[in-house]
C-alpha cells in the first residue's frame, strides 16, 4: 500500500491518504505538491508499506545519503 504523509515541522508526520497503486498516489501527491506556496512550511512524502505502523517507522528512519551526497 502506498501512503502519502504531509511532514511538518520538527519531523511531525500527518497522514494524509493511501493507495493501492502507485500511479493513483503519485498523481495525489503531486496535486498536493503543486498547491504548496512559498508560505507553507511542510512538505509531503510517498512511502510504500503495509500499514501506518510501518509507513511512519520508515519515514523516521535516518537514511544514509547517496554517494556524492553531503
Amino acid at each position: 500500500m502506498y501512503f502519502i504523509y504531509k511532514i511538518l515541522p520538527s519531523n511531525r508526520l500527518a497522514p494524509v491518504q493511501h493507495f493501492d497503486k502507485y500511479p493513483e498516489a503519485k498523481k495525489a501527491v503531486r496535486s498536493l505538491r503543486e498547491a504548496l506556496t512559498s508560505e507553507d512550511t511542510h512538505t509531503f512524502r510517498i512511502i510504500f508499506a503495509q500499514n501506518t505502523e510501518e509507513a511512519e517507522r520508515r519515514l523516521r528512519e535516518k537514511r544514509e545519503p547517496h554517494p556524492g551526497e553531503d
